[in-house]
């Protein structure tokens, strides 16, 4: 049996879908969102609309995911939604504690940037478009970053890691399924690719020494939070420091 046979072998239509919007449609979506990004400076009300089309999408795909495991029966811990939660994802939850002080350290942190690191913080904000620079883009992008905790968990992490390992084993199921984490953010660009890429590596690590997802989502969603937040406390900052226009 061929090795595109044996990732076929078993699977129903919606698992297939489901392998597909991620290895091939979401990067080539990501990348045409980056195109787009780069040539266009996005207002406020197209960036919010960006942001509700992105948490649509992602419920959508979360749905899927869970129909797909309702409709074959198959045990919902296997796709790293223990209930009632074990020993070692209750540990993830008391790890997601500390993160959310050490976050929160670092926010309280930004206003004393100066320097080099304020200039960087300058061109990454610069960089990254659709980074929330208002109050009324920070309050959506709070949705976006819960759902994306949730779907991208749910698909790149529980699904495609159980998908892959059977035929590429755990470890080749990790690897490519981070590769294929990172190329879903290629908006981002060249950069933004590696970066989710081991951020994803670390999360598909985290998953397998759990086994669990539920403490996985909150501190993705804790991350991504924690990016809307510093963008925008960084733009309210930027504003502040830019000299006043000429009379």
């Amino acid at each position: 049996m061929s090795l595109l046979a044996s990732l076929l072998h078993g699977h129903n239509a919606l698992d297939l879908t489901l392998v597909a919007f991620a290895v091939l449609l979401m990067p080539a979506l990501s990348a045409f969102a980056g195109g787009k990004l780069a040539r266009s400076q996005t207002e406020e009300r197209g960036l919010i609309r960006r942001y509700w089309q992105t948490i649509a999408r992602g419920w959508i795909v979360a749905a899927l995911v869970l129909l797909a495991w309702r409709w074959t029966g198959r045990p919902f811990a296997e796709l790293g939604l223990d209930w009632p939660v074990g020993l070692r994802g209750r540990i993830g939850f008391g790890l997601d504690a500390i993160a959310m002080i050490l976050l929160a350290l670092q926010l309280a942190r930004l206003r004393t940037l100066d320097g080099d690191k304020l200039d960087k913080a300058r061109a990454t904000l610069k960089r990254i478009k659709i980074a929330p620079r208002s109050l009324g883009e920070l309050a959506v992008f709070i949705l976006v970053a819960i759902t994306a905790g949730i779907w991208e968990e749910l698909l790149y992490r529980g699904f495609l890691l159980w998908f892959l390992a059977p035929t590429a084993g755990l470890v080749g199921a990790v690897a490519i399924s981070s590769v294929i984490f990172g190329l879903g953010h290629a908006y981002q660009g060249w950069r933004g690719v590696l970066t989710t890429g081991l951020v994803g590596l670390v999360f598909a690590l985290l998953y397998v020494a759990s086994g669990s997802l539920w403490w996985l989502m909150l501190a993705h969603a804790m991350v991504d939070i924690y990016g809307g937040i510093a963008a925008f406390r960084l733009a309210r900052l930027f504003r502040r420091a830019e000299p006043a226009p000429a009379a």
